[in-house]
């Protein structure tokens, strides 16, 4: 047996996204890269390549492993050029809503794609089982470190789920040399955490064990603490990157009103490029009287950005 493809880490990246969907399909079909090479006519290595999220593969070839596999190859098509538009940044007409499977189909239901997290036997209609019905999220900033409390409310779309992965992207500041960088999460309410899976150099995932399985419809609130370790800096922004269906974001970040920042401007809907162009494109917002500065947003697209950027104070 040939080694295992690594494991893809959703950090916002339709390119990553696009592969995790392309070996999920794989996946549920239960072909090896051996074998479908042979099925699509195309080297191993170049369906290797396809799923591996580093690069956009070719229309081509992303069409002989839907076919091969039994997807939707129409809608695999749209999928492909959603994902290509989103990559171009010369496109006229800004970024390009993605929606990845599972798709709607002639009857108005979703085509099951199960992934790990789901019980094997269900009959969901989301990607992972569940979807966020809204995210409320308090970063402090006004203490001693970085710190934010993150309150989830999630809607299991199976029968049995029990377990709920919380992946939190933490990337370096620009200029930021130092060896040791981390993020430290703590369950407030809701569940507990277990450790499960590799860990990356900025993007931290652990398992929410939920207190008892859901049933498909019901509603699960849970709460978490995450905190920057000392005298670690963190990136001068903070944005909710949805991966699957996400109805509702509300951030506040209370600033230290005694270093308040020279900008802050809002991000909705933008590449994951965008953020760290540090350029408000949008009018500026002003913290109030406490250092406040509140953000919400709907109707978010899966794959891009909502949040909030700003500009520290000058240094002294």
């Amino acid at each position: 047996m040939g080694r295992p493809q690594k494991e893809i880490v959703l950090d916002g990246s339709p390119t990553r996204l696009f592969a995790y969907w392309l070996r999920d399909l794989r996946g549920s079909a239960g072909f090896t890269l051996v074998q479908l090479a042979r099925r699509t006519g195309f080297g191993k290595t170049t369906v290797s390549d396809a799923m591996r999220g580093e690069s956009h593969p070719s229309r081509p070839v992303t069409l002989a492993i839907v076919r091969a596999c039994g997807g939707d190859v129409p809608r695999w098509g749209v999928f492909w050029s959603q994902v290509r538009r989103a990559l171009d940044p010369d496109c006229p007409d800004g970024p390009a809503e993605i929606t990845p499977p599972p798709w709607e189909d002639a009857v108005g239901r979703a085509g099951g794609v199960h992934a790990e997290h789901c019980p094997a036997d269900c009959g969901r209609t989301e990607p992972h089982g569940w979807y966020t019905e809204s995210v409320s999220t308090l970063l402090r900033l006004d203490t001693p470190t970085p710190e934010a409390l993150e309150r989830r409310v999630v809607v299991a779309t199976c029968d049995g789920l029990a377990r709920i992965p919380v992946g939190v992207s933490v990337p370096r500041r620009a200029g930021d040399t130092t060896p040791a960088h981390g993020l430290e999460t703590s369950v407030v309410r809701g569940g507990r955490l277990e450790d499960e899976g590799p860990q990356y150099e900025s993007y931290f995932e652990r398992v929410l064990v939920l207190p008892a399985p859901l049933r498909a419809g019901t509603r699960h609130v849970y709460e978490v603490r995450l905190r920057i370790p000392p005298a670690q800096p963190m990136a001068p922004h903070f944005v909710h990157v949805p991966l699957t269906r996400s109805e509702h974001f509300r951030l506040r970040v209370r600033f230290d009103r005694a270093r308040p920042p020279r900008a802050v401007w809002r991000l909705a809907g933008v590449p994951t490029a965008v953020i760290y162009e540090r350029n408000p494109g949008a009018p500026v917002l002003r913290p109030d009287e406490r250092g406040l500065v509140e953000a919400e947003f709907r109707a978010m697209k899966v794959g891009y950005g909502y949040g909030l950027c700003w500009r520290e104070p000058d240094a002294g």
